[in-house]
Order: C-alpha cells, then structure tokens, then sequence
C-alpha cells in the first residue's frame, strides 16, 4: 500500500493516525517539525503527506507547496478554521482534525489514491 507522511506537531494525535493508517495497510512516517517532515520526504518519498501547517518555527506552507511539485497528494490536517478555508498552494484536500477521526482520514487517503488525485 501506499506510503504516507504524517506531519504533526501533536506526538498523541500523530499516534492515533498513524496507528489507524498503519492498520490499514499503509506504510506510515512522523514528523514533527519542518525540518524532519523535508528529511523524511527525501528518504521516503511517500505518496500522501498529511500536513498540519502550523508547526514550530513555521515553515508549513512552504512544505505543502514543495511537497505537491515533487508528486505528492497533499491532505491538509488543521485545527486552524482559517487555513482550512483558504488551504495553502498544493493542497488536495483540507480536513478540521476537530472534525476528522482516523477512520474518517483513512477513508480520505484511499478515495484520493484510488482516483490518482
């Protein structure tokens, strides 16, 4: 199945989609902060990165724009009403975290693989 990238600052909310995403099969990395997320995406290069834009020392935005021109499906995970509205260049799809449980973004990931978005 498809790797996955998940960027969150969150050490317990990047555990419970991980964990879920990893029970469906799929191949699941964590990162924290900007710098490991453009790490892991160079060693990795995973299909799917879920992103949550405001992480510390910034940097979100960039990361979602640099990660859709290397072919990557950018899934924007965010509490943050207004970054949800107007989601940053790249983006393919924004979710609320308040709003999406595990099961609920590993049925996104697979609608978005299985149409090659």
């Amino acid at each position: 199945m498809a790797g996955v990238l998940l960027v969150e600052d969150d050490a317990a909310i990047a555990d419970l989609y991980a964990l879920k995403l990893r029970l469906d099969g799929y191949t699941v990395s964590v990162a924290c902060d900007p710098i490991s997320a453009g790490e892991a995406f160079e060693r990795e290069r995973p299909a799917v990165v879920c992103l949550d834009v405001r992480l510390p020392g910034g940097g979100g935005e960039a990361l979602a724009e640099r990660f859709s021109a290397a072919g990557a499906c950018v899934v924007l995970l965010t509490n943050d009403q207004s970054c949800y509205e107007r989601p940053p260049r790249g983006v393919t799809r924004s979710l609320l975290k308040a709003q999406t449980n595990p099961a609920q973004l590993s049925a996104t990931l697979a609608e978005l693989l299985s149409t090659g978005t």
